[in-house]
Order: structure tokens, then C-alpha cells, then sequence
């Protein structure tokens, strides 16, 4: 069964559905989207809904059940526009000669997957250039127990990072403050993207957080400075980078924007293990209604739980 929180999932289409929206980035969306790992399909349905976008998506989801679940919701939902295939997401945008367990390199164009649009899947195809995903990014040494699915590696970034290396035109992903978020953004600007948009909203830590092999790895990075969150969670930011056209020497040009996230997703909080997170958790007041915080605009209150420095 594909993994499913209704607080994350919602707050990811919600930023599906900002892109979509989009006046400026319209314009580089229309010849389809790819998603990493759709899971159960419904956030992107419910972005597709309520935008009424036509842009075809199509989601690679390497799980056999969670592809069917997903295709079953797309099929009740009658979206023609978004499709979830059973497939790996890096096997169609690795860039060539880039590919991983001794794959031949298929001399593809980096970040260009072509989608077919005819009936029945004819020859006409559409070049997509953006991608969108909510990557795994609980850090472990390890594969965490149970929650295969949800590991990013050491620090958490590891997908993030191969997903912003496919050259796209546009990326939109979800990032946390537990899983080294300045340095993905400081990737990102390497890789030659600046931040067209954003917004963070915080979440509570799970129990796939509190195995002691992800504790113990999130108490790691805090220490390093790699990691930030407070007493009853930590901060996820769905971000949409644009990349530049020219980006020789991008790394060392400002990106206010990126400047601004980096501030908001450091301070998510200063403690350094999650047994001290549930010790203040266990003293803590009343529950507050938190804005979810945005690059361009704040969106009406949502009800979740307190968490200092979300902004």
C-alpha cells in the first residue's frame, strides 16, 4: 500500500495546484508534466480538479499496487490529462551516460521525456520539461525498517538532488527542514535554478521519524548544522525552481528568494534530538492556528500544531 498522510498529501496539492495556476509558468508547463512517485494519485487529482488545468501529467510510480491504486483514482476522477504509469521516473530523465547500475545510455536529450497525447497512445508526442514530486527524505544510514519508500538516504536530499540534476525547465518539490535544506538549495542554484515560488507549512514528526535509526540520523545532521526543527515537528516547503537559460556561474549570483526560504527553513527550530523535541512536546500548551507561509501571498489559517519559527 502506498504511504498517505492527509496533512502532507493535501499541502502537496495544494502547491501542484499554485503551479498549475500559474500565469508566468503557463507558458512552460504546457507540453506536459512528469511526477515523481504519485503514491495514491490524489493530491495531483485534487490539483487538476479544482484548477481545471488540461496540462497533460504523467506520474512513474515504481510500486505495482500504488500505481494501481493510482490509476484507479485518476480513472474515477475522469481526468484525461493525467496518466500513472508503473515505471521508474530516472530511467526516463536520467541524462545520458548518466544511468545507474550499468544501463546503457540511450543518447536522449537530459530532461526530455516524450508523452504521448494521441488516442490509444499514438505517435504524437508532447516534450515535457517539467517535473514535480513529493520525494522520500527521512535520513537514515540505512533503509528504515518498514519505510523503504520514505528513505532519501543520509541526509535525506538524495532524490531531491538526482531530481534537480535532470536539467527540467521547471521543478516543483517538497523539501523539509530535517534533510539538509540549504544545502539542496544551494544544489539547486548550482544546477542553475532560481525559486519562482514557494510555501512552507509545518508538519508533525511521525512514527516512521522516531525509529531509532532515523532519530538517531535527524539528531546527526541537527548537530552538523544540517537539520532544524522544534518541539512538535519540523517545517515542508513545496518549492518551484525556473531554471535559467545561461547557468555558467549561476551559483554565485543572489537569488533572493532562496535567500528568504533558507531563513524561514533554519528556523524551524534549534533542537539537536527528538527526545528532547517530546519532552517539550509532552509540556507544551494549547494547540494555534499556523498561516501557511508563501513566496507570494499567505493563504487563509489552516488549523496544526505549533511550531516556533514557522514564520
Amino acid at each position: 500500500m502506498p504511504f498517505f498522510d492527509p496533512l502532507e498529501s493535501t499541502f502537496y496539492g495544494h502547491c501542484v495546484e499554485r503551479l498549475l495556476t500559474s500565469k508566468d509558468l503557463a507558458p512552460l508547463l504546457a507540453d506536459g508534466i512528469v511526477e515523481l512517485g504519485p503514491g495514491t494519485g490524489r493530491p495531483v487529482v485534487e490539483a487538476l480538479r479544482r484548477s481545471g488545468s488540461r496540462v497533460p501529467i504523467t506520474g512513474y510510480e515504481l510500486d505495482a499496487d500504488s500505481a494501481r491504486i493510482a490509476s484507479r483514482a485518476t480513472a474515477r476522477a475522469e481526468l484525461g490529462n493525467y496518466t500513472v504509469v508503473q515505471g521508474d521516473f530516472f530511467a526516463a530523465t536520467d541524462k545520458p551516460g548518466a544511468r545507474r547500475h550499468g544501463d546503457p545510455a540511450d543518447g536522449r536529450k537530459a530532461g526530455v521525456v516524450d508523452l504521448p497525447v494521441g488516442p490509444g497512445g499514438g505517435a504524437a508526442v508532447r516534450r515535457a520539461r517539467c517535473a514535480i514530486g513529493n520525494p522520500p527524505y527521512l535520513p537514515a544510514v540505512a533503509r528504515p525498517v518498514g519505510a523503504s519508500q520514505l528513505w532519501g538516504g543520509h541526509d535525506g536530499a538524495h532524490v531531491a538532488r538526482r531530481v534537480l540534476s535532470q536539467e527540467m525547465d521547471v521543478v516543483l518539490l517538497m523539501i523539509a527542514s530535517i534533510s539538509d535544506p540549504v544545502g539542496l538549495v544551494r544544489h539547486a542554484r548550482a544546477a542553475g535554478y532560481r525559486i519562482a515560488d514557494w510555501s512552507v507549512r509545518p508538519i508533525p514528526f511521525g512514527r516512521y521519524s522516531h525509529q531509532p535509526w532515523v532519530s538517531r540520523r535527524i539528531g546527526e545532521l541537527a548537530r552538523s548544522g544540517r537539520a532544524f526543527f522544534g518541539p512538535e515537528g519540523y517545517l515542508l516547503a513545496g518549492v518551484t525552481w525556473v531554471r535559467d537559460a545561461a547557468p555558467a556561474g549561476a551559483a554565485d549570483e543572489p537569488d533572493d528568494a532562496a535567500t528568504v526560504l533558507r531563513r524561514i527553513l533554519t528556523a524551524a527550530g534549534s533542537a539537536t534530538s527528538l527526545d528532547e523535541t517530546a519532552e517539550a512536546s509532552r509540556t507544551a500548551g494549547a494547540r494555534r492556528r499556523v498561516r501557511i507561509a508563501s513566496g507570494l501571498h499567505e493563504v487563509p489559517n489552516r488549523p496544526a500544531s505549533r511550531l516556533s519559527g514557522s514564520g
